[in-house]
């Protein structure tokens, strides 16, 4: 009778009515089989029933009547026999159950438990087809809109599993859902918490899942689709700065052109590192229902690793990128860090990273200081090699960059005269460490290494713990100020200077070279005695209106200025232009800088 069946088949899909018969004749020596083979299981029983099922799923569409009963006699037959039956037989189950599912004969929500039941059976290749259908199927199911009954569903039953099922499956729900992030499926606050419960888990395969799920930091899988358009506007960006730097290289000198590309390379460099995004920064941990309970917990478990140095690594470097992300306040953490910071440990480089991450500007420097001091008597000495003292200049730097008050002065002075060090990685360790400090609280450093008193340091050190400064403006309103006076007086320049181009034009073309040449010695003298006469008189009348206007005008100019940035602040509304013009305005006055003043010469000039 099976050797009939492809030919059955394709019958039935041309004129269903008249096998009829035929088809619960073949429907019913199927289930005769099945109960056969619970009585004597056998490999030529495994073949034939495996072909029964793949016919009977095929055609199953064309007679209502067997809907229902034909995928709960398979649903049974595979969750009850489990452990019996063979492997290619739970195969060919699997297969017809999807085959159904596919022509909408089974619920979809009732396949997935099923299926992530099914997650923990000893076959690994039932494991790899089961993981990657319900990956494409939560994925077609939410194509063009997603649907979120189904979804809270599914998602409810998978975190039922991570502490009921067996450990097996309870990891691939894990990377069932880790795939689902990253293909941007399940992208929302539910799937991410469930993962961190994951983080949790007494299993430690589970457990290394979920920590690796936070801690990737993956850009193509991890950044949206939709941030196309933040990339070509930061592109864009930076074609206008290179223009800016070509051009400002370009009307320099000879001798001041190398100078100027060096400043705005360093400033390019600088702006480069504010825009780049934080490391640790991963759109999961910012979904974190309760940052501060689970960065509690995930404390609590490093007491209870003890098998295995590398989780508790990945526990500690998980906990420093929460709470330096959230400015939690994990004060215990801090300590248990610095017991781990030895030049002996393997890696202690992770440990520094884990000890700068966790740093913020909302953290006591009380708590901070002592790491500090632990870093600087253990990593910075004499007695050390050159890698590791600048590993520790670095990893101090790096932690002032977040919490600049924990920084003494006595200290700071101390690893400042390491710029001398014979090593140019420690040297330049340093460097970087003092050019901090300049940008942020100067007075801390010495004279010498305060730098230049023309340069554009920072005056005004950083604020006390907790004190809060309230902006009067937006940042950079200033430059639009000055972009639109400087607009408004060169138009008035080219408005005055278009009588005397014209001027200009008719004398060039009415004067001759030959009358040039035929001018005498004493006309030209004559010539030049009138222009000092002039240019005298010219100058006594720019002094006294000068004079006069420091004394007057200087305070209507001010008010001039303040009324035009308070119109900008509460009439006018900043379009996406003008802010593009404030920063190209504040990169250009970076890039000039703020040159010495010359001095002034003394005595008298010689006249002829």
């Amino acid at each position: 009778m099976t050797s009939s069946l492809p030919t059955l088949q394709n019958l039935i899909r041309r004129d269903a009515e008249s096998y009829k018969d035929d088809f619960a004749v073949q429907y019913e020596y199927l289930k005769s089989k099945i109960t056969l083979f619970f009585v004597s299981p056998s490999s030529e029983l495994n073949d034939e029933i495996s072909e029964l099922i793949m016919f009977v799923s095929h055609c199953l569409k064309c007679y209502p009547i067997y809907h229902e009963e034909f995928p709960k006699m398979l649903e049974d037959l595979i969750r009850k026999h489990n452990s019996i039956l063979p492997s290619e037989l739970r195969l060919v189950i699997c297969k017809s159950l999807i085959i159904l599912r596919n022509r909408d004969l089974y619920q979809p929500v009732q396949l997935m438990k099923l299926f992530f039941e099914l997650l923990g059976c000893p076959d690994k290749i039932l494991r790899e087809m089961l993981k990657l259908h319900i990956i494409t199927d939560i994925r077609n199911i939410n194509l063009k809109n997603s649907n979120n009954k189904m979804n809270r569903a599914i998602q409810a039953f998978i975190h039922t599993m991570l502490f009921k099922a067996s450990p097996v499956a309870a990891k691939i729900a894990i990377q069932i859902m880790i795939e689902l992030y990253k293909k941007h499926v399940w992208n929302d606050a539910k799937t991410v918490n469930i993962i961190a419960d994951g983080c949790l888990s007494t299993n430690n395969k589970i457990m290394v899942a979920a920590l690796s799920f936070f801690l990737s930091n993956d850009p193509k899988n991890n950044e949206d689709d939709g941030n196309s358009s933040e990339e070509e506007n930061k592109k864009e960006k930076s074609k206008k700065i290179s223009t800016m730097v070509r051009a400002a290289g370009i009307t320099k000198k000879a001798k001041n052109k190398m100078k100027k590309l060096e400043r705005a390379r360093l400033i390019l460099r600088k702006e480069v590192k504010k825009k780049r995004a934080p490391e640790g920064s991963f759109l999961a941990i910012h979904l974190l229902n309760d940052a501060q309970t689970f960065s509690e917990k995930l404390y609590k478990e490093l007491g209870r690793l003890n098998d295995k140095f590398e989780i508790k690594l990945m526990v500690m470097q998980l906990i420093a990128r929460v709470v330096g992300i959230h400015q939690l306040f994990l004060f215990n953490f801090y300590p248990y860090l610095q017991k781990y910071l030895s030049h002996s440990q393997v890696h202690c480089t992770k440990i520094l990273a884990a000890a700068a991450q966790a740093s913020h500007a909302l953290c006591p420097p009380d708590v901070i200081e002592p790491l500090l001091k632990h870093i600087a008597n253990t990593f910075i000495s004499d007695h050390q090699t050159n890698e590791v003292m600048a590993v520790g200049i670095n990893s101090v730097r790096e932690i002032c960059f977040r919490c600049p008050l924990a920084m003494e002065k006595d200290l700071l002075q101390d690893l400042a005269q390491y710029k001398k060090h014979t090593d140019k990685g420690v040297s330049m360790a340093a460097r970087s460490l003092i050019s901090l400090f300049r940008t942020i609280n100067r007075t801390m450093l010495t004279k010498v290494d305060q730098g230049k008193p023309g340069e554009n340091w920072v005056e005004d050190g950083p604020s006390n713990y907790g004190a809060s400064k309230a902006l009067e403006a937006i940042p950079g309103i200033e430059f639009l100020n000055s972009s639109s006076d400087e607009e408004g007086e060169e138009e008035e320049g080219e408005e005055t200077a278009e009588p005397g181009e014209k001027r200009k034009r008719l004398s060039s073309t009415s004067s001759n070279n030959a009358k040039k040449r035929r001018r005498t010695a004493s006309e030209n003298n004559g010539v030049a005695r009138k222009r000092q006469r002039t240019n005298s008189s010219s100058r006594g009348r720019r002094n006294s209106t000068s004079r006069g206007r420091t004394l007057s005008e200087t305070s209507i100019t001010s008010s001039k200025i303040k009324r035009t940035a308070q119109e900008w602040m509460t009439e006018k509304i900043l379009t996406d232009e003008d802010y593009q013009r404030i920063e190209e305005k504040r990169l250009a006055w970076l890039m000039q800088g703020k040159q010495p003043a010359k001095r002034k010469t003394t005595g008298f000039s010689r006249t002829s």
